[in-house]
C-alpha cells in the first residue's frame, strides 16, 4: 500500500539522491553513451533542472506504510515557444558534459515538444521527465501508479496533454498499459548525432533495444 504526495522542500535532497542512485546508474541511454554513472557522480546542469521541477511542485513521490520514500516522478510543464532546439555545440556551451549531450540530442529527436503541442493544438503540456522506483519496490505496479498520479495532477492543473520519453522497456510497458499513444521510436542501433553513430551494437541490452516517446490527451 502506497500513498502519494507532492515533493516538498524537506524531501528534495532525498528524492534527488534516489534519482542519482537508483535511476542514472541503470538508465540505458546514459550507459550506452558512456556517461559516468558511478554512485555520487552528478551532472550539475541536470541536477539544476531537477531542482527547478521540484521548485515548481510538478514532482510527486510515493511512500510506503513506514512513511519511507520509495519512488518519485519528476515532471515539468512545457509551454509553446518559437525557440528552436539547441545544437550539440550550444549544449556544450551551456556546460553539459560531452558524452551526455548525445543523450540530450536523442531526447530532442525522440520528441519535439513544440511540434507535438502544435499537432495537438495545446498551449501547455506536462512532460514526465524521469520515473524512479527503488529496487526493492519494483514489480509491484508502483511506476504505473506514479504515472497515474501525475495524470491526475495534470487534470487539476488544467493541462490536458502529457508526454513521456522512455529509454527503457520498463517505462515503455507502463505507458502502453495506461493507453499512451506512440509518438516516435529510435532503435539504439540507429542512434546517431551529426551523422556519427553513437554506440556499438554489441553494447545494446536486448531487453532495452529502443527509446520510445508517447503522448496522452486527457479530458
Amino acid at each position: 500500500m502506497f500513498t502519494f504526495h507532492t515533493v516538498n522542500s524537506e524531501n528534495w535532497e532525498e528524492v534527488l539522491d534516489i534519482f542519482w542512485n537508483y535511476f542514472m546508474p541503470w538508465e540505458p541511454a546514459t550507459r550506452l553513451a558512456g556517461c559516468c554513472t558511478k554512485n555520487g557522480y552528478r551532472i550539475y546542469n541536470l541536477d539544476s533542472m531537477l531542482r527547478n521541477m521540484l521548485k515548481n511542485k510538478t514532482c510527486w513521490m510515493a511512500k510506503n506504510n513506514k512513511n519511507e520514500i520509495v519512488g518519485v516522478i519528476f515532471c515539468t510543464t512545457v509551454t509553446k515557444s518559437p525557440d528552436r532546439l539547441p545544437t550539440k555545440d550550444e549544449y556544450l556551451q551551456q556546460g553539459w558534459p560531452v558524452d551526455f549531450t548525445n543523450v540530450l540530442i536523442l531526447l530532442d529527436q525522440l520528441c519535439n515538444h513544440q511540434k507535438l503541442m502544435c499537432d495537438k493544438k495545446a498551449n501547455i503540456m506536462l512532460d514526465l521527465f524521469a520515473l524512479v522506483v527503488k529496487t526493492d519496490y519494483r514489480g509491484h505496479g508502483l511506476a504505473t501508479q506514479l504515472i497515474e498520479h501525475a495524470i491526475h495532477n495534470a487534470r487539476n492543473m488544467n493541462v490536458f496533454l502529457i508526454s513521456i520519453s522512455c529509454t527503457s522497456s520498463f517505462s515503455q510497458r507502463c505507458s502502453k498499459k495506461l493507453d499512451f499513444s506512440l509518438e516516435n521510436i529510435i532503435l539504439y542501433k540507429d542512434w546517431s548525432c551529426d551523422g556519427q553513430k553513437i554506440i556499438n551494437d554489441k553494447d545494446i541490452d536486448p531487453l532495452h533495444p529502443a527509446a520510445i516517446s508517447y503522448y496522452k490527451v486527457i479530458s
